[in-house]
């Protein structure tokens, strides 16, 4: 046999062998592959894209890629230029050869989010066809959710006290620097007020941790139920709240403080069955000036709560006095 002949037919063999280690390939490729012609209709998927799209190829042969992909991606008369218009209008950075986001609606009416990039696979003088990988990316999109979701619930906790989930002092003291800034700005009025648990350490010491939990939690309770939603309250400390009452003149915060002093002692904190704590707070509060600082306010308060426990507890003074 000539040896151009033989040298034809090995390249024959070879060609043929490449064509099926393609074919090998698409066949078990993780990713979906799906081939259009250039009106856009469906010539060929591999198994990946029967599996991702619950179809058989049976059903989508012939059919417009629209079928599955969303329809304006789509354009019948030119589908890689309609492509690459639809993403460059999508995504400022996208490029030709990139991967894109979209939804691919599988047979059930399920939207999956997928990776797709476009490519033109048709050889010189041929009718024009294209291939699309599509790639799932639910898994990707799930584990993003779950890190979004991570780093805010960090965040939260950086300004949330863990045990009453009311704003810890760093977060408190971060709302007063606001209060004071609108005070000054705005010429508003507004009032902050310190509380303390009544021998708070007593009810450690006689009964334990668990229940001195208790009473902190069910108090910011009480503390939150009689407080508006514009109002501010916080743990600032063991048995320490801050609470911030923006547009609020003395006269109104005398009143607030009042109800809460009154919520408080009319509760009845179980630690058991039939056995319940009565417990009482003590409150300081002062009139926020523009021109102060969170520390200086915090000050004036604290003395005002130093009173009232020198007043008998269970009461509330402001300071300066009014």
């Amino acid at each position: 046999m000539p040896l151009e002949t033989k040298r034809g037919i090995s390249g024959e063999m070879n060609e043929i062998q490449t064509l099926k280690t393609s074919q090998e390939i698409v066949v078990n490729s993780i990713d979906a592959i799906v081939v259009v012609d250039e009106d856009t209709k469906i010539s060929y998927v591999n198994p990946a894209l029967e599996r991702l799209s619950e179809y058989e190829f049976r059903n989508l042969k012939n059919k417009q890629l629209s079928f599955i992909l969303p329809r304006e991606i789509i354009n019948a008369q030119s589908f890689p230029s309609s492509v690459d218009r639809f993403l460059l209008t999508h995504k400022e950075e996208s490029t030709k050869d990139s991967f894109q986001e979209f939804e691919l609606e599988t047979k059930t009416g399920q939207k999956i989010p997928i990776e797709i990039r476009v490519f033109q696979i048709s050889p010189d003088g041929e009718k024009l066809q294209f291939a699309a990988i599509i790639r799932d990316i639910r898994e990707r999109k799930r584990m993003e959710e779950e890190r979004q979701l991570l780093i805010s619930s960090l965040k939260k906790l950086a300004y949330m006290d863990e045990l009453t989930l009311l704003p810890n002092r760093r977060s408190f003291y971060d709302s007063l620097q606001k209060s004071i800034a609108i005070v000054k700005r705005r010429k508003r009025e507004a009032v902050l007020g310190v509380i303390d648990i009544d021998h708070f350490k007593q009810i450690n010491d006689t009964y334990g941790h668990d229940v001195g939990d208790l009473v902190l939690k069910n108090i910011s309770i009480i503390f939150n139920e009689s407080l508006r939603e514009e109002d501010t309250i916080g743990r600032v400390g063991g048995e320490e709240f801050g609470c911030i009452l923006p547009d609020t003149n003395v006269e109104g915060a005398k009143i607030v403080f009042e109800r809460m002093l009154e919520s408080v002692r009319r509760h009845r904190f179980f630690v058991m069955d039939n056995f319940y704590l009565n417990v009482t707070i003590s409150l300081g509060f002062t009139k926020i000036h523009p021109n102060q600082e969170p520390e200086e306010a915090i000050k004036l308060a604290d003395i005002a709560l130093y009173q009232a426990k020198s007043n008998g507890r269970d009461c509330i003074q402001s300071y300066p006095e009014t």
